[in-house]
């Protein structure tokens, strides 16, 4: 392999770097293995820099795939030009396939680029983990039908080695369950107990749910909310949603609210409810962002619930940077702005994003431009400064409102729509697709552009997928 000169180097750094600090609020982040092959080429002999990047990817949980891609071709090129070892591959391995899920991931990632050839270093390290990671909880919870490979398939790929009757029994049973075949293994308890819980007949299902212990049942057959839903036939009464509610995450519950505002809970749940979504713990621990808050709120408008997703909107702001230097937030309030995108209209994005960075900060300035231009007033909660805004209406260019309020700022952002003829310029981010993911990309990209690529645990950014 030839060495490339350090101008390729450096430029090589910044294009990988740049990548992934714009995937951070990028929904196809799995997505970049074209563009990563590259970069990736031209730095497989810079070990200790590929290392660190690999490292703070896997550390930011909405670059998870593009961490198992990077790792996937810098390995690759790396043992194709015999630059690595059996032994780098599999100490990689166990720095990146973290999750039940990741060896699957990575394989069905190398095999959708290069074919089922893959090279031995790496099966062997993808074993590695599935030796590690393969118990039977992983099996319940991460082998489905949704998943990249099956674990029976990269089992049959990687050969991995059962570390007693246990595992074996799951890797053996992994094999068997595609095929259906009955029954599971005697050792496979929490296996056992969703298949006597779906072996109940229809309608015994919304009865068993009257026992004393059966959250205790739900909770050995390691079934969530989504397939306790399906057992029951699609039918979630309050008594459904009380038991399987103390087993849901913070953002599953956000995601089930105007069903559960329908299901007739109990006064005594929903305060319970109520106590825990305006927790500022729960919002921290839950990993909880303004913009998911935010669309709950519109899902539940004027609810029981809205006054603790108010005081939650306030503790996930936490998760928003303070920029530094003075920022202008240019928010597009043309009717193109009015289209709803997932929870929220784009209109309600990106108003949330501007006024969650202006609440960060004191130099941050928000002017809308659309019906009324104008410079709009922030403080207070996220909710009341997001209703400040205009209704989306006509059709204002961009371009124009860049031109009339851009000088004098050391940061420029635009919120706007995928059609807006707008380009970057500096120190600009135009944003078409406001979400959570950019108040992690926006320091990101701004330390890429600089140069500045940390990759220290004190600079991780927290993005959830």
């Amino acid at each position: 392999m030839t060495t490339p000169q350090p101008s390729a180097v450096t430029a090589a750094r910044s294009e990988l770097f740049l990548l992934a600090a714009r995937a951070l609020a990028d929904r196809r982040a799995g997505e970049l293995g074209d563009r990563l092959a590259g970069p990736v080429a031209t730095l497989a002999a810079d070990d200790a820099w590929m290392s660190a990047f690999i490292g703070w990817t896997r550390r930011q949980p909405a670059l998870r795939l593009l961490a198992l891609a990077a790792a996937a071709e810098y390995l690759r090129t790396r043992l194709t030009a015999r630059l690595a070892t059996s032994a780098e591959a599999r100490r990689l391995g166990g720095e990146v396939l973290l999750r039940p899920e990741d060896p699957g991931d990575l394989l069905a990632y190398l095999i959708g680029r290069y074919g089922r050839s893959i090279p031995k270093p790496i099966r062997q390290a993808v074993a590695d983990a599935a030796e590690r990671l393969y118990d039977e909880h992983a099996l319940a919870v991460h082998d489905t039908p949704r998943a990249a490979m099956r674990f029976a398939e990269v089992i049959a790929l990687t050969h991995p080695e059962p570390s007693g009757k246990a595992q074996n029994d799951v890797f053996q049973y992994a094999a068997r369950r595609l095929k259906r075949e009955r029954p599971v293994p005697e050792s496979l308890t929490t296996l056992r107990a969703r298949a006597e819980l779906h072996d109940l007949p229809a309608a015994r299902r919304h009865r068993a749910l009257e026992r004393p212990d059966a959250a205790a049942l739900l909770a050995v057959a390691r079934m969530d909310w989504e397939q306790v839903a399906v057992w029951l036939g699609g039918e979630m009464t309050a008594k459904a949603w009380a038991v399987v509610l103390p087993s849901m995450t913070y953002r599953q519950r956000l995601t089930v609210l105007s069903a559960l505002d329908g299901a007739g809970l109990s006064g005594a749940v929903a305060d319970r409810l109520c106590a825990e979504l305006a927790d500022e713990i729960s919002v921290r621990r839950g990993g909880a962002l303004p913009l998911e808050i935010l669309a709950a709120c519109r899902a539940v408008p004027g609810s029981r619930w809205s006054a603790a997703l108010d005081r939650a909107l306030g503790h996930a702001l936490g998760q928003v940077p303070a920029l530094e230097g003075r920022t202008l937030v240019l928010v597009d309030r043309g009717a193109a702005m009015a289209r709803r995108d997932g929870g929220l209209t784009r209109a309600d994005a990106a108003a949330a994003v501007a006024a969650a960075l202006a609440l960060r900060s004191p130099s941050v300035e928000v002017v809308q431009f659309g019906p009324a231009a104008g410079r709009v007033d922030i403080g207070g909660s996220l909710l009341e400064s997001v209703d400040r805004f205009h209704e989306p209406a006509g059709d204002h260019p961009a371009a124009e409102a860049v031109h009339a309020h851009a000088g004098g700022h050391d940061r420029v952002i635009v919120l706007t729509h995928p059609d807006a003829a707008v380009e970057p310029a500096g120190s600009w981010h135009v944003i078409t697709d406001a979400g959570d993911g950019w108040f992690a990309a926006i320091p990101a990209i701004e330390q890429a552009r600089a140069g500045a690529c940390l990759f220290g645990k004190e600079n991780d950014v927290q993005a959830r997928a």
